[in-house]
């Protein structure tokens, strides 16, 4: 228990393995509910299968309230909603629902988008006279913002206030959302108004949604205003803070300050880099056409303090756009490094098809056969017969492996990263 307390999956697991190993214990239907719910949190849902299969059949045991909500919350965070919905309704006759069982439903309702069931639970609540809890509430607008629908999540929220059930962060974070994939900012702001003048402090995670919004929807200067309100509520950026600010720059048209950006949290030691700051730099200057610029990306990153070497969804972002920009020889180039990174066989199989079919359109054929063949090296095979759909002959492709074998000998041994 201490150990899911704290979340601490790594001993977690040390200890769910320590316990299999004594296979004479028994149990009790509360450590059962432990168990399951340990399980789940190591993502071990056909263990908590077995575990209730084994409490309710093998042993007999007549599960509590607090177990059955264990296993309904393992199903819903392992997406199985249907099993959980199963479940609940083959012991509903035994086991009187309550309103963490339902809440849990309408959660997982709510992650699979699925507005509709999630009312024919609150429906089956208000029928048994039980009250909606903080999660029930902010399941349901969830479920609702998800689907556009903000009329509903609005009446609900009002419903929620009226019933003296407040709020919290993570509540005003979903109605915000909602308004903001609406692009109805104006709400979605007096949402935060609301909430701050509710004294419930603000989140990174509710800046960001705020800032994404305004970005999407290219309300620049609304977002600038933002980012200087971030520093007044001492909201700390994270990697997403940055990765929407560069999406800022790239459709304000200047690269110059995306950049920037990158290198002045590279300067503060925050560890705000991974693949998707990465990632959104890279398609920043694609939608500027700043092919090189681009490719750059792969040296400027290495430079930054904290920021990960270029893997495999690094490389693929850039050969995607750089054949859709019809930039072959830098694609070429990119294609190359990916291989001498040992990243090649990590890009989507597609993506290289797209590449060879540019270079075959092209009449590039000895840089088509070249490639297929380093490629093939790494254990990436185009697929059948990609090089002579796109005019490439069977003499073309072994001439232009020849063409190239000597430069091959010549070549300094591949890195066994990209960070050597």
């Amino acid at each position: 228990d201490a150990c899911i307390q704290r979340r601490d999956t790594q001993r977690l697991a040390k200890v769910l393995a320590s316990f299999t190993e004594q296979s004479t214990m028994k149990p009790s239907v509360q450590t059962y509910g432990l168990l399951i719910k340990a399980n789940s949190m190591v993502r071990q849902v056909n263990k908590c299968w077995e575990l209730w299969t084994e409490m309710v059949e093998a042993r007999s045991l007549l599960p509590n309230a607090i177990t059955l909500s264990c296993m309904l919350d393992a199903l819903i965070c392992a997406r199985r909603v249907d099993d959980a919905l199963a479940l609940f309704r083959a012991w509903q006759g035994s086991l009187p629902p309550n309103i963490v069982m339902y809440g849990t439903l309408i959660k997982g309702f709510a992650a699979a988008r699925d507005a509709d069931r999630a009312m024919e639970m609150y429906h089956e609540i208000r029928a048994q006279g039980l009250q909606l809890n903080l999660l029930s509430y902010t399941s349901l607008i969830d479920a609702h913002a998800r689907g556009g629908e903000m009329a509903r999540a609005s009446k609900l929220f009002q419903e929620m206030l009226d019933n003296a059930c407040d709020p919290n962060v993570v509540t005003f974070s979903t109605m915000v959302k909602g308004y903001c994939v609406e692009g109805d900012l104006e709400n979605a702001f007096s949402m935060f108004g609301t909430m701050l003048s509710r004294g419930i402090i603000a989140d990174t995670v509710l800046f960001n949604t705020l800032l994404d919004g305004c970005v999407r929807h290219s309300r620049f200067q609304l977002a600038d205003h933002l980012l200087s309100e971030m520093e007044k509520y001492f909201v700390e950026s994270s990697h997403f803070t940055l990765s929407i600010v560069i999406k800022l720059w790239g459709k304000r048209r200047d690269l110059d300050k995306a950049f920037e950006a990158c290198r002045v949290h590279a300067r503060s030691g925050r560890s705000c880099f991974d693949v998707q700051v990465v990632t959104s730099l890279i398609s920043a200057c694609f939608l500027n056409r700043a092919m090189d610029r681009a490719v750059s990306v792969l040296d400027e990153m290495l430079a930054w303090r904290g920021c990960p070497c270029p893997d495999a969804t690094v490389f693929g972002a850039l050969l995607g756009g750089l054949v859709r920009g019809g930039a072959l020889p830098q694609a070429l180039d990119v294609a190359q490094r990916a291989i001498d990174a040992l990243a090649a066989s990590g890009v989507h199989g597609d993506t290289w098809a797209s590449l060879a079919a540019a270079l075959g359109q092209q009449g590039m054929h000895q840089e088509l056969a070249h490639l297929t063949q380093r490629l093939a090296s790494t254990g990436v095979v185009l697929p059948c017969g990609s090089s002579q759909q796109d005019g490439v002959t069977q003499a073309q492709f072994h001439g232009g492996h020849r063409a190239h074998q000597n430069i091959d000998r010549r070549r300094a041994p591949a890195r066994t990263s990209a960070c050597d």
